[in-house]
């Protein structure tokens, strides 16, 4: 029961209406990511490039089934903004909302050509030999920015500041309290097996 009790959570996000999922275009950002996710219990995912077809397809079946089940699924995503970081957003949303048979949501959540304006990580040439180079040069110029350019706090504080964004706080609270209801029930039940009552 001890052990169980350092373990146990419930879902907090069950009662949201919202179910939130942050995905990132590097695996090397993983970690950074999820020590922001984990304390905030959003799900999150290392696309390392443009998802397989089947890695979007069981993504795109969960998010059905949280949408089947009333809430309103996010896609947070984060990426390089180059010719095919940017891309991916839209491909993502492309093939999650046809595998959901739905309109699935996703965000670009970062990198941002306002978030370069705030954040000035520094420039590298685009990629002109990246077959959506044309359109990306029209559009942002030659110089293109990576993801890990950005310190990792600033990553953490945008999840962080978009995830309570959806976040409804009473419910979590709610949630808080039913969980540590729960842990309390489990720490009488040690007791009362320390105790030889049980």
């Amino acid at each position: 029961i001890d052990s169980l009790l350092d373990q146990y959570q419930i879902d907090k996000w069950e009662a949201q209406p919202f179910y939130l999922e942050v995905w990132v275009e590097k695996e090397a950002l993983i970690d950074v990511v999820a020590q922001i996710c984990r304390p905030l219990d959003v799900s999150h995912f290392a696309c390392k490039g443009y998802g397989s077809d089947s890695e979007l397809y069981n993504a795109g079946k969960r998010l059905e089934r949280e949408s089947v089940s009333g809430k309103t699924p996010i896609v947070l995503h984060l990426g390089d903004h180059d010719p095919s970081g940017i891309d991916m957003t839209f491909d993502n949303e492309k093939r999650l909302s046809m595998f959901a048979r739905e309109r699935i949501e996703v965000q670009r959540l970062v990198l941002n050509m306002n978030q370069i304006e705030e954040y000035s990580p520094p420039p590298n040439p685009a990629k002109l030999t990246d077959s959506r180079a044309k359109k990306y040069v029209r559009e942002f110029g030659y110089s293109s920015w990576e993801l890990d350019a950005l310190e990792p706090s600033v990553i953490q504080r945008l999840i962080k500041s978009h995830v309570m964004h959806y976040r409804d706080d009473k419910l979590w609270s709610e949630s808080v309290q039913k969980e540590e209801a729960d842990k309390s029930k489990l720490r009488e039940a040690a007791e009362l097996m320390d105790s030889g009552r049980i």
